[in-house]
């Protein structure tokens, strides 16, 4: 199936081409070569496109202009220029097919000059930029990323690089490929094997020893250094400059390493760890999104003991075929955070987001996961700045509803009255009618259910609405009522896709995802990247040994988003890398919050907290019995010691060994282990005609000192 965008590459020639519109009634596809910088839209038979995707002559590929770029990270001045070019163009972009064919394009062209000053050059050079890269807004943006040369070494010429001298005359010298070689030995000689050595030191002894030569005073020895080159320290290199190679061409963390030695840096210095039918003209037109608070009582899924109270129900639908295209159950109160994971799900491989919940379905089952042209929503939800991602990324039009007009997103509010009819009846913890009435069940006891298996009953109403459910007031057009089948959304979705344009587009759905998460400021610590109270890594981390920097250089922050239904991952922004992330896991530090949610984490923060709290009057207490019951024992101590008057300090010291062995003679006889009948007091009598042996020295079972090994080795001699 061709979609709106994408992008085909013919094998044998290389030619990219992107599929800018289907023309449904002439089944023609409008297409333009992504690579030609003169380019122009052209005119090509679906059919005969189709037979060159089937016999492998062409092949769709990865669009690599479909970078996620946040709308926060955009500097101003590139925004500008977005929006301007955006502005000139938008009234032309918008008029399909006429824009595709040359002489009406040059109509509308014509009318944009006049509007805007500007010249056909300029338009023609928007509309190109915006038809190859992806028909979306942040394709205007400046491509300055690619200007310059960050990050290379500039050649060496007659003028210095780097910033001018503020307070001396002399210009410096540029440092060359042997003088950063010096660098090295210098660094590897004297900084890594000697740690009274600072970076400082180092820089002096190579001055010393490679851009200095000696002269000897004959007579009085005197040493005196010159520079090798010229009468002052002008061709020295700075600090600076010897700071910067140093940092450039070395891992300061592995000269850090080798300097303390692994088993020092491990151990102090690593990191640890009308109708709504009217305005469409087809699937993926519009979407409508709303939330509703379900009336059923949820238990925990920790603690099945406690009640959670009522979930969230969002739902996303497809106002053309009422299909159900996303769907979000949870705990956060209607927000933008709880509509970008309805959003998010719209996207989202239904076959295992279903699975994940119990629920085995085929693909065909719930075929949805696309973005569509436009979203309807509640301005309290959509009046968000992540909104923006999404308009700018992926062209998505955003609609909101007047205040206390609910009838503008009529489809989608319908299905809140039909979605728990069909489940009321059999789930306990359901509030009835008569829950205010004087006397009536307190619904909340009888829950039984957990947010997970709420959600998997939920799965099941939507896909027997989807796949079965005729929806007996459709209001059909010409076209619709001609085909004469039942209006089920399945057959009305896939009828559409068949019959009518539509504007259902393709994108990945992590870049969807990722660019609908809230997003939050993590601090990186020597014990993993923080976020509240949990800590995360990534390989990125390790690699680049931000814990190590952390413990050692201070903390810093890093942006990133999250998905607060599930924190075991949290994403890093990187806008380096081509899906803009990196990811992060939980840490063994953190392994208490596993398998929780945002809430379930705070709910455990605070009950750890309230235990804390209650636990503290009696920790306060038990300290002070403990310094009174010392105190007491040191001052009895004190009654008990005899006068030292008229002992001199050495008589008290010198038999410091020997006292200790008659004191552990006398310790032995009450801290001998007998067992059993061993351990009763057996009269021993001894006949008169025994003689004794001579009483010899304790047994010592201590460890011999030093002086004791010695003595005895001068008596074995």
């Amino acid at each position: 199936m061709l979609l709106e965008n994408d992008l085909i590459r013919y094998v044998e020639s290389g030619r990219q081409v992107r599929v800018l519109w289907l023309h449904t009634e002439k089944n023609t596809v409008f297409l333009i070569d992504v690579l030609d910088e003169i380019a122009i839209p052209f005119e090509l038979s679906q059919q005969t496109l189709i037979e060159d995707l089937m016999s492998k002559r062409a092949v769709t590929v990865d669009d690599p202009f479909q970078q996620l770029t946040l709308e926060d990270k955009i500097k101003a001045s590139y925004r500008a220029i977005r929006d301007k070019a955006m502005r000139i163009i938008q009234p032309i972009v918008i008029q399909k097919p006429a824009v595709f064919y040359s002489n009406k394009r040059w109509r509308l062209i014509n009318d944009a000059i006049r509007l805007n000053q500007c010249n056909h050059k300029t338009i023609y050079r928007y509309l190109r930029k915006f038809w190859q890269k992806g028909q979306h807004p942040n394709a205007l943006l400046p491509d300055y990323s690619n200007s310059g040369g960050k990050g290379k070494v500039r050649e060496i010429g007659i003028i210095k690089r780097g910033r001018p001298r503020k307070y001396i005359q002399s210009v410096g010298i540029n440092v060359s490929e042997d003088m950063r070689k010096t660098f090295l030995v210098a660094v590897s000689r004297y900084y890594v094997t000697n740690k009274r050595f600072t970076l400082k030191n180092c820089y002096k002894k190579m001055l010393k020893e490679f851009f200095c030569k000696k002269s000897i005073d004959p007579y009085s020895g005197r040493v005196t250094l010159f520079p090798i080159e010229g009468e002052d320290d002008s061709h020295f290199p700075t600090f600076a400059q010897f700071q910067y190679w140093v940092d450039k061409d070395n891992n300061r963390l592995d000269m850090k390493r080798k300097r303390l030695g692994s088993r020092v840096y491990d151990k102090d210095m690593r990191g640890l760890i009308s109708t709504s039918n009217s305005e469409v003209w087809g699937p993926g037109a519009r979407f409508q999104i709303d939330a509703t608070i379900a009336d059923v009582y949820l238990l925990s899924r920790i603690d099945r003991r406690k009640i959670i109270g009522r979930p969230v129900i969002y739902v996303v639908i497809d106002v053309y075929s009422r299909m159900i295209v996303g769907l979000y159950i949870g705990l956060e109160n209607p927000s933008w955070v709880a509509a970008m994971m309805a959003l998010g799900n719209t996207v989202e491989d239904k076959q295992a987001f279903c699975k994940k919940y119990g629920v085995e379905i085929e693909p065909e089952d719930w075929p949805c996961h696309h973005l569509p042209a436009a979203v309807l929503g509640d301005r309290g939800e959509i009046a968000s700045g992540l909104i923006d991602n999404l308009i700018n990324n992926f062209f998505v039009e955003i609609e909101s509803s007047a205040p206390f007009r609910a009838d503008w997103k009529g489809i989608v509010e319908q299905r809140f009255a039909l979605l728990p009819a069909v489940f009321k009846p059999y789930v306990d913890g359901y509030i009835q009618t008569d829950y205010q009435e004087r006397g009536a069940t307190d619904y909340r006891l009888d829950a039984t259910l957990d947010i997970d298996q709420f959600t998997a009953i939920t799965i099941e109403s939507v896909l027997y609405f989807n796949n079965a459910h005729e929806i007996k007031n459709y209001d059909k057009d010409h076209d619709l009522a001609a085909a004469d089948f039942a209006a089920v959304p399945i057959q009305l979705w896939e009828w559409g896709i068949s019959n009518k344009s539509g504007s259902l587009r393709n994108y990945p759905a992590d870049r969807v995802k990722f660019s609908l998460m809230p997003s939050s400021e993590a601090t990186i610590t020597e014990f993993g990247i923080k976020l509240r109270s949990t800590y995360y890594t990534c390989q990125r981390a390790m690699q680049e040994g931000w814990f190590d920097k952390a413990r050692q250089d201070g903390r810093t922050k890093v942006q990133v988003s999250y998905d607060p239904r599930d924190m075991d991952f949290i994403y890093i922004h990187a806008p380096d890398k081509v899906e803009g992330y990196e990811v992060c896991q939980l840490t063994p530090r953190s392994r208490a919050y596993v398998n929780s949610t945002s809430w379930e984490i705070e709910q455990a923060e605070h009950s750890s907290k309230v235990r804390s709290a209650e636990h503290a009057p009696k920790e306060r207490m038990a300290s002070l019995n403990l310094i009174a019951n010392i105190e007491a024992v040191v001052e009895s101590a004190k009654d008990m010691k005899p006068p030292s008057m008229g002992v001199s300090a050495t008589s008290r010291t010198k038999d410091i060994r020997q006292n200790r062995l008659i004191e552990k003679s006398d310790n032995r006889k009450t801290e001998v282990i007998r067992l059993g009948d061993a351990a009763k007091p057996v009269p021993r009598n001894i006949p008169n005609n025994i003689v004794r042996f001579p009483a010899g020295q304790d047994d010592d079972y201590d460890e011999p000192d030093i002086t004791q090994i010695i003595k005895s080795g001068k008596e074995d001699a």
